[in-house]
């Protein structure tokens, strides 16, 4: 089940002289309950992020870089329980998973993102919920 289908957006410090989408960076977000599909077939992580970067703005930040930590408290969703993916713009057809390394500092936790392909495992797993995965190819 969809549980969100919308945009968040990365919004920038207001320049009274430029356009406010110019400096901004916005994607397409659905945040997919994996949970709701079949109970015969579990899945390993019961969530998943597909971010699609919207046209425009002018920072290079991915999704889960910028607006990851808004999503998952908005949500109220565990960095273990989720399986991210997005494309980026400078590769649009290929689709890439995030690995979230926690790092502690203080009392607070912040994590560390790397990115590697997306198997086809998980492709699977989306394509019932986006089907617009299936025209994205692995790297």
């Amino acid at each position: 089940m969809l549980r969100f289908n919308g945009t968040y957006t990365l919004s920038r410090k207001d320049d009274p002289g430029a356009s406010r989408s110019a400096f901004a960076c916005s994607w397409n977000v659905k945040i997919i309950d994996f949970s709701s599909a079949d109970p015969a077939h579990l899945h390993i992580r019961p969530w998943g992020v597909l971010a699609v970067r919207q046209a425009g703005g002018i920072f290079k930040s991915s999704c889960a870089e910028s607006l990851g930590k808004r999503i998952i408290n908005d949500f109220a969703l565990k960095v273990d329980d989720l399986l991210w993916v997005e494309s980026f713009p400078d590769a649009p057809h290929q689709l890439y998973v995030a690995a979230f390394t926690p790092r502690y500092e203080a009392a607070q936790v912040h994590y560390a993102i790397t990115w590697r392909p997306i198997l086809e495992n998980e492709r699977n797993a989306l394509r019932l919920w986006c089907p617009e995965t299936r025209n994205r190819t692995d790297s």
